[in-house]
């Protein structure tokens, strides 16, 4: 299992457009202010060294898919995964566009997800066939 973890991390097609800068509600996502509850804790398989486990809250659950968000260790990005019995996808970025969009791995049945920042109007994605499923969290 541990190979295919590596192989989800390591094949990510990760395309940043971008995400502003700081912490929780200050940038843009206000679900990371809420205190942590048992349930925000990603599963132990799935491994992403830059990522602040402390900051990962559950956000969403839809078809058996649980999607959670978080902060970089630095606080400087967002991160966004969708997480499966043994499957998982999931990626961070930064920059000023208030979005980072994450593709699975070949071969995973996981969505392609598109992060957002609370103000961000996701109007393009959803006329480009992009669903919500948190208000931070678009898939298709």
């Amino acid at each position: 299992m541990q190979l295919k973890q590596l192989a989800a991390s390591g094949v990510l097609a990760i395309a940043v457009v971008g995400l502003s800068a700081c912490g929780g509600a200050d940038y843009g996502i206000a679900a990371l202010e809420r205190d942590a509850t048992s349930e925000d804790q990603l599963p132990a398989f799935v491994s992403d060294e830059g990522v602040d486990v402390e900051s990962i809250r559950k956000v969403a659950e839809q078809d058996g898919v649980s999607y959670f968000i978080g902060t970089w260790e630095d606080r400087e990005g967002f991160c966004v995964y969708s997480v499966v019995v043994d499957d998982f996808t999931g990626g961070c970025g930064t920059g000023s566009e208030n979005v980072v969009t994450v593709s699975p791995a070949p071969g995973s049945d996981l969505p392609h997800m598109t992060l957002v920042t609370d103000s961000y109007s996701d109007d393009d994605l959803e006329r480009d066939g992009w669903s919500q499923v948190h208000e931070n969290i678009m898939i298709r």
